[in-house]
């Protein structure tokens, strides 16, 4: 689960959208509109820089690589700094390469927790509201150029793992991910697109 958190968490600012319905704001920007636009985006790629707060360590952890989504289920998250790590997920199925060399490979079909934490991420790249709405309680508010989306986990064993994911941005741009988990442990994530107006794609 550790791995998956920091797949998830390379993928979408803390503050400044209020929590609300998705009701239109007066420039008539409403989570609807978001979505909408999401789902047009078939592809897209990103620089990302990482902190991860533990609470067992004085210091954050900081991490940079590059995140890739191709529609509607294809993300990847590549790790340079500070060591090398790969993790992909192509359909229902979670790959990657850890830092060490060792290799895994999940089958997200057999794990409801797994499944739930990366729809948080797949549905919000992919605009699709009902699957994100199935895995998750959504409050969303803000205007088009400010707007921010707390997910709350209805599943209660990815509650277990993680109280909030917070994605933020303007326009149909995720500019930045913030994971809150249950044991205290964080990790807020700053999306840089390689194409201005891109969506950045996702990653735990």
């Amino acid at each position: 689960m550790r791995y998956l958190a920091g797949f998830l968490i390379g993928v979408v600012l803390t503050g400044g959208a209020a929590r609300a319905s998705d009701a239109p704001a007066s420039d008539g920007w409403s989570l609807d509109v978001l979505m909408s636009g999401l789902r047009t985006v078939r592809a897209a790629s990103a620089h990302f820089v990482e902190m991860k707060s533990i609470h067992m360590l004085t210091r954050p952890i900081e991490a940079t690589g590059t995140l890739k989504y191709t529609a509607p289920d294809k993300l990847e998250k590549i790790t340079v700094m500070p060591s090398p790590e790969t993790i992909r997920l192509d359909g229902g199925t979670l790959t990657g390469t850890r830092a060490n060399g060792d290799s895994f490979s999940v089958d997200i079909g057999g794990h409801s927790e797994i499944a739930g934490l990366v729809e948080g991420i797949r549905s919000t790249l992919a605009g699709d509201l009902p699957t994100l709405q199935r895995y998750y309680m959504v409050s969303f508010g803000g205007s088009r150029q400010h707007w921010q989306m707390d997910l709350v986990p209805k599943d209660r064993r990815v509650r277990d793992k993680v109280d909030c994911i917070r994605v933020a941005g303007s326009g149909i741009t995720i500019a930045t991910i913030d994971v809150d988990e249950k044991d205290g442990d964080k990790s807020e994530m700053t999306v840089m697109p390689d194409a201005p107006g891109t969506p950045a794609p996702a990653a735990p």
